[in-house]
Order: structure tokens, then sequence, then C-alpha cells
């Protein structure tokens, strides 16, 4: 986090806001150094390369200053409210913490009210869902560990939300009550629903010929175990399949994982980068360790010295995971599928 002033009073607010906050880099001009602010503050002689600095350094950014000073800087700037930091501007009385840009994904809303809650302001939001009391799905999704399927969806149902239309919400698991305000809630994921629906779920989602916008958790991790050799489009095929016949999307992927033997397998380095996930190393401890809680194979015993690779792996990276696929041999490849258990699962 970044703090940035220009004033004398500017750069008074800001240590104290530093402090508060603990952890902020705080940008302030030369000509205000003083050995009463932290050791580390960065003093510069140009605004807007400090600006452009702290800009691309920095996920959150708190300017005391004009509004119109920040937005005629930050312009040229911006990107994408995927990948633009918060920004949220101050007046130099800390009377009003105004939320400017990227205040559901970058969290500039969350961020303005932290900072009048700590000086006694109020915080200004002007996104509309807030201004309205229902939910952004920005928001819920991120609450949710979740990822937005198709993104450019998101302004139509948060249109919906802000206008007071009928969003049905549907969630293969208990939706904790918090999460439902706002949404006609139904919980599992019927697909005969009318009207715009978002779903919660790691299945597939038939199309329809109503708005749909998906909501997907990725806490599936598939264990592979292989011959030596295997090509990459071996693997990937069989976790597609693996995925088909579990009922999973793939989209919900969190990793592959293999015995540390296998880690630099070609093919499975080739797979893991193909479907953009991360290969999880589990070594052979770990999997002796869970002796007992997966199918054994007297075959694998003998040339690596455990009793198995896919299922294992799978429960091991999963974490609290539960195997929902066992063992399927695949032609050169065996697969097996943990689904992770989310921090709002009851």
């Amino acid at each position: 986090m970044a703090i940035l002033a220009l004033t004398k009073g500017g750069a008074q607010l800001a240590a104290t806001l530093g402090k508060l906050l603990g952890q902020a880099q705080l940008y302030l001009p030369g000509r205000l150094y003083s050995n009463h602010l932290p050791p580390d503050t960065r003093y510069f002689d140009h605004w807007r390369q400090a600006a452009g600095e702290a800009f691309t350094r920095h996920n959150r950014l708190i300017f005391i200053m004009a509004c119109g000073i920040v937005v005629r800087t930050l312009a040229p700037l911006l990107q994408s409210k995927h990948s633009d930091p918060a920004v949220v501007v101050l007046d130099e009385q800390g009377r009003f913490a105004v939320s400017l840009l990227s205040g559901h994904l970058g969290g500039a809303n969350r961020l303005a009210h932290t900072v009048a809650g700590l000086l006694g302001g109020t915080a200004v939001i002007t996104t509309a869902t807030d201004v309205q009391g229902v939910p952004a799905l920005e928001m819920l999704a991120q609450e949710l560990a979740c990822e937005i399927y198709p993104a450019r969806r998101v302004k139509l149902f948060n249109r919906l939300l802000a206008e007071g239309e009928k969003v049905t919400l549907c969630s293969r698991w208990p939706l904790p009550h918090r999460y439902r305000s706002g949404f006609t809630y139904l919980e599992g994921c019927p697909t005969d629903v009318r009207g715009p629906v978002v779903y919660i779920t790691n299945k597939p989602v038939p199309p329809a010929r109503d708005p749909r916008l998906l909501l997907r958790p990725r806490n599936l991790v598939v264990g592979v175990g292989c011959r030596k050799g295997v090509s990459g489009r071996q693997v990937t095929e069989a976790v597609k399949t693996a995925c088909r016949l579990a009922g999973f999307s793939i989209l919900s992927l969190r990793g592959l994982a293999t015995v540390d033997l296998k880690m630099q397998e070609p093919g499975l380095r080739e797979a893991a980068q193909y479907l953009r996930v991360p290969l999880l190393e589990v070594s052979r401890q770990q999997i002796e360790a869970l002796h007992g809680q997966y199918t054994p194979s007297e075959f694998v015993k003998e040339r690596i010295g455990v009793g198995g690779v896919c299922e294992p792996a799978a429960l091991i990276a999963g974490g609290t995971g539960r195997l929902q696929l066992a063992k399927q041999k695949l032609g050169p490849v065996t697969v097996a599928i943990a689904e992770a258990k989310l921090w709002w699962w009851d």
C-alpha cells in the first residue's frame, strides 16, 4: 500500500494514517523532508514519475489531494479494472475517503471504509450496487474464492441487481445467509430456472436462452500417475476424461498432482502448462503416511516403493479434500480427482 501527498498538511495526515494502517509506503515531495517521518519515505522531485512508480508497485493507493489531480495523473496509466490498483482519494482533513478506482475487484470500496473508520470520516462510495445495497458479483466471487465465467456478463448482472430485477442464485453447496441478500436463492443447481441465474458450482451447466453467470471455485485436484515417456496430449486427454466421468467442469481445476519421482516427466509438465495449472509435488513419505486411505497396487509398490500415486496425490494436494473419482486407468495414464473443501462449506 502507498500513501501519496503533495502538501504539508497532506504529509502530516499521511504519516498519521501510515501508522494506523501499518506497512504503508509514503511518497512525499522532497521539500517536505523531515526526520519525524518514517525513514523509508520516498521523496520525489517529479510528481508524475513518483505517481507512476507507486501505481506500478502497489495494489492499493491512497492520495491525499484533490480528485482532479489524481484523475489527470492516472488517466494515461489505466489498463483494466481486473489489473489496476485500488485508488482512494482523501482530503487533508480526513473527512471524506472517496473510492475512485477499482472499487469492487481492487478493493477500493473496502479500503475507503477502512480509512474513514480510522479517521472518523465518511466513505464516499458511488458504485451502483453498493448505493442500492445489493451485492456486486465481483465481490461475491472474491469472497467465495470463485472465478467468474463469462466475465463480460458481470456488467449485465450488476445492472439487473442495481435496478431491482429478479436474479436467481443457485449454489451447489449451502451458502451462508449473508451472501444470499438481493437474490432469489435456490439450493442446488436446477437447470430449468427461468430468467437470469447465477450458479455457484464446479459442475457443467448447460446453455440456456436466458442469461447465465457461473461462479466457479477452483477446488479440484487431479492426481496423475503415468508411464515414462507419456505425452502431454495423453495426460491432458486423461484429465479431461476424468472430469467428464466425475461430472466436473475443467474450469474448476486447481492443479495436477503427482509423486516426486515423476515431477520431471515432460508429459506431465506439458499438460499442466496447457491446462494453466501448477504441477504439485507429493513425496513418497506423504503417500506412505496415507496408507489405508486409498486403493493400493502391488505393481506400483514394486516400482516406486509406495502403493499408489493418483489417489493419494490427489488427496494430499487437495488438503482437506475428499476423493470424488477413484483411480481410473486411461491408457498409459492413471487419474483420480479430489475435491478440496471450501472455507464457507458447513
